[in-house]
């Protein structure tokens, strides 16, 4: 009888090797052969799931990416209020950078060939997942805004700069050598930016919290 082959099982085992030799070696550095190597089979089943080390590359982000995304969108779709559903934004990037820790790098990386890289796939990969991180922030904030909680602000503006914030926090976590606790840090942020913009109410109610919690600080 003929051997039945659940491809997806095993595309997600090609790309998990890809990952831990990208991860090691970096992507140019990295070869093909050493990829089939570390899956077990031969190159050229490798080249029968994907054409190119770039689509291979590509793969192994969006699989990330995807797995992200459904997680996120999940978690804020059943959060009962808007700070649940900022707490769930927060939570899902905290685990998914925690379990992918010792390949943090090879997300840099792909930033880099992105924005480098004449294949436009990519940077469109990278924008489409910011893309539902600012949609998902913006709703939040104008929902605080609405709801009397968040003084008036540019909605848009304060998206985009807490989004920055949050990837420079991620950036020094990698670079740092990951020595400060992750999660420590983005309530640090979020604590910050809550007595920043809180209305009076607002603030009496959090102040003694977030307060004591500025005062710990993360490091």
């Amino acid at each position: 009888m003929p051997i039945i082959v659940d491809k997806d099982a095993k595309r997600a085992m090609l790309l998990k090797a890809a990952a831990e030799v990208f991860s090691k070696k970096g992507f140019h550095a990295t070869k093909m052969q050493e990829v089939a190597d570390g899956a077990s089979v031969a190159k050229g089943t490798l080249y029968e799931y994907f054409k190119t080390k770039e689509d291979l590359f590509l793969a192994v982000y969006d699989a990330w990416m995807t797995e992200f995304e459904e997680t996120t969108r999940e978690r804020f779709k059943t959060a009962e209020d808007a700070l649940s559903r900022t707490d769930a934004i927060r939570d899902s990037a905290i685990e998914f950078y925690e379990k992918h820790a010792k390949q943090a790098p090879l997300l840099l990386e792909f930033w880099a060939h992105a924005l480098r890289s004449e294949d436009n796939r990519f940077l469109k990969r990278v924008r489409s997942v910011r893309q539902m991180l600012t949609e998902l922030g913006s709703s939040i904030t104008q929902e605080l805004v609405d709801g009397q909680f968040f003084e008036n602000v540019d909605v848009e503006s304060f998206t985009l700069l807490e989004t920055g914030i949050s990837d420079g926090i991620f950036l020094a976590w990698v670079l740092g050598g990951q020595a400060f606790p992750l999660e420590k840090a983005y309530v640090f942020r979020q604590s910050v930016i809550g007595l920043g913009l809180l209305k009076p109410d607002a603030r009496e109610i959090l102040q003694e919290k977030l307060q004591e919690k500025l005062e710990k600080g993360f490091l």
